[in-house]
């Protein structure tokens, strides 16, 4: 805990279990309000180093949800999934990202949230929506691009820097939430969310500019 954390008010306690290590995809899941629009990048270099990066970016229209989880198909309007490496990627590579869902830790946490949270006391929790998630695939289409290519960014790179890739060849894959902001966000603002998911993949195959906020 911060040094005055709790006398800023910025402490609220110990996270109960039950919402401890959940992935990016269900902490979507469990959330009512979905304020913005995910791409996630996960990029498997020729030497089997994985990585992934996050572009978040903020909805015209935040939209707030009486059930959860959402059904399967709304995901698609506010996560897209980018795969890069040089083989198509199966479970064993799916499991190191943080896109797949358990559906049980999922259930156990709108439970636990529907029962402690005074904000979550008249969701209605949809079991019919829970099992249309998938637990050995993500839940949203994987866009896979083939490549043998580094997955080092040049420009983020220092110049003492000889490592040839980055990222981890076992476990699970670290991952930076980048935000999108300035006048690229407030054009994107005057068109759908799926026309700025598309928008955000094209700044990742771009090499677009982000700020990276890295997550523990």
């Amino acid at each position: 805990m911060p040094p005055d954390g709790l006398a800023n008010g910025l402490w609220i306690g110990e996270v109960p279990p039950v919402l401890q290590n959940l992935s990016w995809t269900e902490k979507m899941l469990i959330s009512r309000v979905k304020h913005n629009i995910c791409t996630v990048k996960v990029h498997v270099s020729g030497m089997s180093k994985m990585k992934a990066n996050v572009v978040s970016h903020s909805l015209p229209m935040p939209k707030i949800y009486h059930a959860l989880p959402p059904p399967r198909d709304d995901l698609d309007e506010v996560l897209a999934f980018m795969y890069i490496g040089p083989n198509v990627p199966t479970y064993k590579e799916f499991k190191r990202t943080p896109m797949l869902v358990r559906r049980n830790k999922v259930k156990e946490a709108l439970e636990w949230l529907k029962l402690n949270h005074e904000d979550y006391a008249d969701l209605d929790i949809s079991y019919e929506n829970l099992d249309a998630y998938p637990e050995d695939e993500p839940p949203v289409v994987v866009n896979y691009t083939m490549s043998m290519a580094t997955n080092k960014d040049s420009e983020a790179t220092a110049v003492n820097d000889t490592e040839e890739d980055e990222g981890v060849e076992d476990g699970d894959c670290p991952f930076v939430v980048h935000g999108l902001t300035g006048t690229y966000l407030e054009h994107l603002g005057k068109v759908r969310p799926y026309e700025i998911t598309a928008r955000a993949v094209e700044h990742f195959k771009s090499q677009g500019k982000a700020l990276g906020i890295g997550q523990a």
